[in-house]
């Protein structure tokens, strides 16, 4: 099983990677049969090809859109649940969103799954 050390290391990890641009090591984050429901109540992605089609959507929708740690990682078990700022750019406006994520981990500490809280309606200027 994954250590508590190794999981935080995931999910910094996903963040960095994220806001680096960086589609691969993002993608690569993930198990080969992991799932994503981001939000939650949308279609879940299946698979790194699913996740990684994700990938392309979510930044086809901002000029420029990145995630920021918003406080610590919670870790219990092989799960983790953490609040991220989802920052975009959009026309020059800097906006964000408060998200919680939710993962469950491999045992070699790779994303199983992963399903973020947050709802449109609350996006507001970015504050950073």
């Amino acid at each position: 099983m994954a250590t508590s050390e190794q999981i935080r290391s995931t999910i910094d990890a996903y963040i960095a990677a994220f806001a680096a641009n960086d589609k691969d090591t993002w993608v690569g984050l993930f198990a080969a049969d992991a799932t994503l429901e981001d939000p939650v109540g949308s279609e879940v992605k299946h698979g790194t090809a699913g996740i990684a089609e994700f990938w392309d959507f979510a930044h086809s929708l901002a000029d420029s859109i990145a995630l920021e740690a918003n406080g610590p990682s919670c870790v219990g078990g092989h799960e983790a649940a953490f609040p991220i700022l989802i920052v975009s750019e959009l026309g020059g406006a800097k906006l964000m969103i408060e998200a919680i994520d939710v993962m469950t981990f491999t045992d070699d500490a790779r994303i199983a799954s992963m399903r973020a809280y947050w709802d449109m309606a609350d996006m507001k200027p970015y504050e950073g």
